[in-house]
Order: structure tokens, then C-alpha cells, then sequence
């Protein structure tokens, strides 16, 4: 494999996917605001989505600058592969903003659902071991949030730091001084999903009513939100591995372009699949086994005329019987 394979091959290649996503990412912010569904949503929900996409369409464009500096502007002039761009380090400023805020999003949701506690549920139990459940779900509440920002403030902060460094040191090799800080980044990265994901595949967990229909919602959420997280973490991690085998390789860099996008498209794909969802549980109330109960219908009008043909021949008969 050439040098160029391994820096601006890999790249490019990042760049791709990173293209592929950001149409997804359309796509999906699209089909959000055009739901009628969502427009029961708050202006500050509605904001974040719209602030997403303007900073993934941002992040876009200076990834689109990076590379064309290197394979356009200055082609053939190996050299310049020894410095960062001013908009590829501007790209990860980017990339930390919106993953903030997409962890931010999820941490609200889990604390939303846990603190969503139905004392009626709770009825049958004496006061201690009511007074034991809440006290444990309100902890929940407050706990699990608050590791979810603190790593993902982490994330931004040492993520920040690098990109800044960047600017001060100028070359590849420089930044090789403050490696630790992106070996943070991705660390506290893997880990913030991780605790995204097993949080609230534990309230969904909690939340199944032994109802098929409903058990069945419950499954299905469980796995997307498993293969969301699994798949930002497996990214993450990824970007943490290539940076660490190969530093001086842009491989990572490759990976880093599409990290975001994955983050984007996972809060996106939560909002849109509501609808879906809705109307699934809805269903499912309403919704008879035909085998356990077959309805009997009598139509109105054959009745009323039935009844008048047979209060029509009583009264026939009898006439004919005074006759």
C-alpha cells in the first residue's frame, strides 16, 4: 500500500461515506419537518434538528475544502500532506458541537423516562418497598444524566483542545505531542454510547406489559437502539484503534468524517420512527383475534322488514280466522 493510499486514499474514502450520510441526513430532516406528526413537537426540538443539519452541511463543506486542497489546489506536492487545513481542524470544532448535542438530546430522554414514575403502580406494595422503588428510579434520574454530559463534556472539551492545538503546532507530526487528548476524545466517546444504549435498553426493559403487540414495540425499539449505539461505539472505537496503530496515517481521519453524521442520523431516525411506532401501539389495542371472537352482524333494514312481514302474516291470519 503507497503512502498516498494510506493519507489521502483513506481519506477520500471517509469522505464518500461521509457524502452518503449526509443525504440520509437530509432525507431525514426532510421527512421530519413534513410529518404532520411533528408538528406537535417544540420549537426547541424543532430547533436542534434544524441546527444539526446546518452543522452537518457546515462540517460538509469544510471536509469538502480539506480534500480539495489536497487533491486539487495542490497536487502533486507531497509536502503539504505534513500540514492540517485550516478547515479540517475547523471540522472537528464542528463534529464536537453536534455530537454535544445529540448526547445531550439522549441524556434528556433518559431522564425523561426515568423520571416518568406511576405511583398506581405501586399500589400493592407496602409503603417501604414503595418508598425503596422511587428512591431508586429518582437516582436513576439524576445519576445516569449526569454521567452521560459529564463524559460527553469531556468528549468536546478534549476534542476542542486538539483542534486548537492544531492551529498552534501547524503539522501532522506536532499534533502527535498532544495525542492524548484524542485518545480521551474517542475514549469518552465509546463509553458515553455505551451508557446511552444499556440506559435505555434497561427503561425499555422495564416497560414491557406482557401484551404481545406491545412487548413486540418494546423489542423492536430495544434493538435499534442497541444497533445504533453499538454502531457510533464500533466507530469510535475504531477511530481510537487507527489513531493509535497509525498516527502518522490518515485512517482515522477517514472514520472521524463519518463519526458525526452516525450520531445525526441515530437522534433523526429516533424522531421519525415515532409515527410508525404510534400507530403500531394503537393497533394493537383495538386489534381481536378473529379465532377468539367472531362478530354477529343483523342489518337494520332486513329486520325491520322481517318484522313487518311477520306482523304482516299474524295479522293476516287473523282476519281469515274471524272470517
Amino acid at each position: 500500500m503507497s503512502m498516498l493510499d494510506e493519507t489521502l486514499g483513506a481519506s477520500f474514502l471517509g469522505m464518500l461515506a461521509a457524502a452518503i450520510l449526509y443525504g440520509v441526513t437530509s432525507v431525514q430532516t426532510f421527512l421530519y419537518f413534513n410529518d404532520v406528526g411533528n408538528r406537535r413537537d417544540s420549537c426547541v426540538l424543532k430547533a436542534t434538528v434544524a441546527f444539526l443539519w446546518i452543522l452537518d452541511t457546515i462540517h460538509m463543506a469544510f471536509t469538502t475544502h480539506g480534500l480539495y486542497f489536497y487533491l486539487v489546489t495542490n497536487f502533486g506536492k507531497f509536502e503539504v500532506l505534513l500540514y492540517p487545513t485550516w478547515s479540517m481542524l475547523a471540522g472537528v470544532y464542528v463534529t464536537a458541537l453536534s455530537d454535544l448535542t445529540v448526547r445531550a438530546f439522549f441524556a434528556k430522554r433518559v431522564y425523561i423516562c426515568e423520571a416518568d414514575f406511576d405511583w398506581r403502580q405501586h399500589t400493592s406494595l407496602n409503603i417501604l418497598s414503595t418508598l425503596t422503588v422511587c428512591g431508586e428510579k429518582r437516582f436513576l434520574a439524576r445519576f445516569l444524566p449526569i454521567v452521560i454530559m459529564a463524559l460527553s463534556l469531556v468528549v468536546f472539551a478534549f476534542a476542542f483542545g486538539f483542534a486548537s492545538k492544531g492551529y498552534v503546532l501547524k503539522t501532522f507530526k506536532g499534533l502527535g505531542e498532544v495525542s492524548a487528548m484524542l485518545y480521551i476524545s474517542f475514549s469518552g466517546a465509546v463509553a458515553a454510547d455505551a451508557v446511552i444504549a444499556v440506559s435505555l435498553c434497561t427503561l425499555l426493559v422495564r416497560s414491557r406489559t406482557g401484551f404481545k403487540r406491545t412487548d413486540s414495540i418494546v423489542t423492536f425499539l430495544m434493538a435499534f437502539t442497541i444497533n445504533t449505539g453499538l454502531l457510533t461505539s464500533i466507530c469510535a472505537l475504531a477511530c481510537l484503534v487507527t489513531y493509535t496503530l497509525w498516527p502518522q496515517k490518515f485512517i482515522f481521519m477517514g472514520l472521524y468524517f463519518a463519526l458525526g453524521k452516525l450520531y445525526i442520523n441515530s437522534l433523526l431516525a429516533s424522531l421519525n420512527t415515532r409515527g410508525a411506532l404510534r400507530n403500531q401501539g394503537r393497533g394493537g389495542v383495538i386489534t381481536v383475534p378473529t379465532q377468539v371472537l367472531t362478530p354477529i352482524e343483523f342489518p337494520i333494514k332486513d329486520t325491520e322488514m322481517e318484522m313487518s312481514r311477520s306482523k304482516g302474516s299474524r295479522g293476516d291470519t287473523e282476519q281469515n280466522g274471524e272470517k
